[in-house]
């Protein structure tokens, strides 16, 4: 999807079947951090982050955002297929970390951002699976149009400064 200038991939990653599996086993396994360490500072000041947060990756690791540092906890198995989906999906690079946004109902949310953190390489591709209940990702731009895609269960989108990812096939999904 070249939408708008976006240069962003979304289709049905897993099936139903598969997805579900996965949903149940991350919810089963995942370690997510308590709230006093998933705050952000936002025009100098504090607040709670509306969603359960956790990050797993390489040792020694950490994601700076919004005033806020999360360290990596060692990879489980579950994480690490998912870890290799995203390497076989985009077909270069090596991803070595995730973070887990848990989003329990529509109340839970992550706000308007950038993903422009001095932590994170400013070539690398950004991929995201989603499990569990249907969600909306708004890509908001100024000069441009909105762009809203649901993200089904099962479901990987994935966004990088790379044109390699127009050549990937936009598979659109059928209520």
């Amino acid at each position: 999807m070249n939408e708008n200038n976006l240069n962003v991939v979304y289709q049905q990653y897993f099936s139903q079947k598969e997805a579900d599996q996965i949903f149940e086993e991350l919810e089963r396994e995942i370690e997510y951090f308590p709230s006093e360490m998933t705050t952000v500072v936002v025009f100098n000041k504090r607040y709670p982050v509306p969603r359960k947060v956790s990050a797993y990756g390489d040792k020694n690791l950490t994601y700076t955002f919004s005033g806020n540092t999360l360290p990596t906890k060692p990879l489980i198995p579950i994480l690490v297929r998912i870890l290799k989906e995203a390497n076989k999906f985009l077909k270069h690079g090596s991803f070595n970390y995730i973070l887990i946004n848990r989003y329990k109902d529509g109340q839970d949310k992550i706000g308007s951002h950038r993903d422009n953190e001095t932590d994170m390489d400013p070539n690398s591709s950004i991929v995201t699976f989603s499990f569990g209940a249907e969600r909306t990702m708004i890509f908001k731009r100024s000069n441009f149009n909105s762009v809203k895609i649901p993200l089904k269960n099962g479901s990987v989108l994935a966004m990088s400064q790379k044109k390699s990812l127009s050549k990937i096939k936009l598979k659109k999904l059928l209520n």
